[in-house]
């Protein structure tokens, strides 16, 4: 395989998070649907490995794969990469059991008699674990979503903070009507943050890689076909003529 092939043809390290990207859809779920889409116009052609969200990330680092997705762009990991554009915006909130609801809340010591979910690997913001570090939240992680929503049925957690899409998709997929019944969420967000492609800044072909996906980005959202991939999951809203975030 010739030097000039080899570097048309990426692979890229990425984690379940259905219905935004699953080793289970035909074509993984619209994440690597607009990653591909944005290479392609590139002239490049994309491969997805599917593991663990920290299994990734760690992979990511060590120079494994080309690029990582999809995280947020907070400022730990802009030490070791570059981040892409922005692929979406999403609002991850709190969810709760009906036996123990959440009021109005503005600051997060304020939740400091809940026991609280996470999902390892993810960021949520700092606050958040600087909060479940000093013992001011009482945070409990563990390795998936799923698991999380589980104990709050069976009344292990109180709250478990995750984005309203796929929420539905899991709880609709994995849990019962009565159950699904007994979970609600608070209507103020915890965080409204951006996901991007991840590049590391070690690599020799990383610059040159994150300018050709910013560039193939923008052309399949001037050509209307971002729209269509976005919006095919579920219910958007467009704040402005330049982002989309999910509702």
């Amino acid at each position: 395989m010739s030097g000039v092939c080899h570097a048309k043809q990426l692979t890229i390290a990425i984690g379940e998070y259905p219905p935004f990207a699953s080793r289970e859809y035909p074509q993984q779920g619209i994440v690597p649907k607009i990653i591909r889409a944005a290479f392609g116009a590139q002239g490049y052609t994309v491969k997805f490995e599917f593991m663990p969200w920290g299994r990734s990330f760690a992979s990511a680092l060590k120079g494994h794969y080309d690029a990582a997705a999809f995280w947020f762009c907070v400022p730990e990991r802009k030490k070791d990469f570059y981040c892409s554009d922005p692929l979406y915006y999403e609002a991850t909130y709190f969810y709760f059991h009906k036996r123990k609801p959440l009021q109005d809340w503005q600051n997060l010591s304020e939740l400091n008699h809940f026991n609280i979910g996470a999902t390892t690997g993810y960021s949520y913001t700092e606050e958040f674990w600087q909060f479940a570090k000093r013992g001011v939240l009482k945070v409990d992680t563990v390795t998936t979503d799923i698991q999380n929503f589980k104990k709050m049925i069976k009344g292990r957690i109180d709250l478990f903070p995750m984005a309203t899409i796929p929420a539905k998709h899991l709880l609709k997929k994995h849990f019962t009507a009565e159950e699904i019944e007994q979970i609600a969420y608070h209507p103020r967000p915890l965080m409204v943050e951006s996901s991007h492609l991840l590049f590391l800044k070690q690599s020799k072909q990383s610059k040159l890689l994150l300018q050709a996906f910013n560039q193939g980005l923008k052309a399949i959202k001037e050509s209307g076909k971002y729209d269509t991939i976005l919006n095919s999951v579920g219910s958007f809203k467009t704040s402005s003529s330049k982002y989309i975030f999910l509702r």
